[in-house]
């Protein structure tokens, strides 16, 4: 017999929002900000170290130099750190060009194909619908906005918000704390990233669906129960 879902935890960036655009985007605002040239070198430089540092972080390969005293703090430091290593700037310039470009992450943004049609197909279901995100808090209703999916989402909950990023336990302990909820057996997480998503929703008890929009091979140790290439393909699982 086929389990029952009814709760859908959707990652956001690059599984209903095209991060890599957005970011490219912002980027290219704050080069020509700093009267730089914007070349395409510059901006992949600056993905793949954004992907690094996340990816370091949610694997704990980078830790917290000591326990900031406020959430506000902690968010602060850890954003501007991308900023310090790829301009090679001060920490309070790092924290300006974050501000920034936290800003134009909000001004262009482009939805993942058929990002809108599976909410609403999910949502004619009455599935409830939530997002996890570890992406910046202040451009998640901009970016939900983008694909008129506000009306779809139960809640929103982000890294941020939690003080700790997928897959680290305490992120979903305190999403469940949160919808007020400790069983697991009626969800699925949605998410592009195996080490964040999928390895999140398998270390805390979630079922998980692997967005493979790209058709690449999973070479990990990391199974989800599912993996589609097209969002639409939910429709043969939900």
């Amino acid at each position: 017999m086929a389990k029952i879902y009814k709760k859908i935890l959707f990652d956001l960036d690059n599984t209903l929002i095209d991060d890599n655009e957005n970011r490219r985007y912002a980027m290219r605002k704050i080069l020509s900000d700093r009267k730089e040239s914007v070349t395409e070198e510059k901006l992949e430089k600056f993905i793949n170290l954004d992907d690094k540092y996340w990816l370091d972080r949610a694997e704990g390969k980078i830790k917290d130099p000591y326990k900031f005293k406020t959430l506000e703090e902690k968010t602060t430091w850890v954003r501007a750190q991308r900023f310090m290593m790829y301009f090679n700037c001060s920490f309070d310039e790092a924290v300006q060009i974050n501000e920034r470009y936290i800003e134009y992450l909000k001004t262009s943004i482009v939805p993942i194909k058929n990002a809108k049609e599976i909410l609403e197909y999910l949502n004619n279901k009455k599935y409830e619908i939530y997002i996890v995100t570890n992406g910046p808090e202040k451009p998640v209703e901009n970016k939900l906005n983008s694909i008129n999916a506000k009306k779809y989402i139960k809640s929103v909950f982000t890294a941020e918000e939690a003080g700790y990023m997928k897959p680290h336990k305490e992120f979903f302990d305190k999403f469940f704390k949160k919808i007020n909820t400790d069983k697991k057996d009626d969800m699925i997480i949605i998410g592009d990233e195996l080490e964040k998503d999928v390895l999140g929703g398998i270390q805390n008890g979630i079922d998980s669906c692997w967005f493979n929009m790209k058709k690449v091979k999973n070479n990990t140790d990391i199974k989800p129960n599912f993996e589609i290439n097209n969002l639409l393909d939910l429709e043969n699982i939900l």
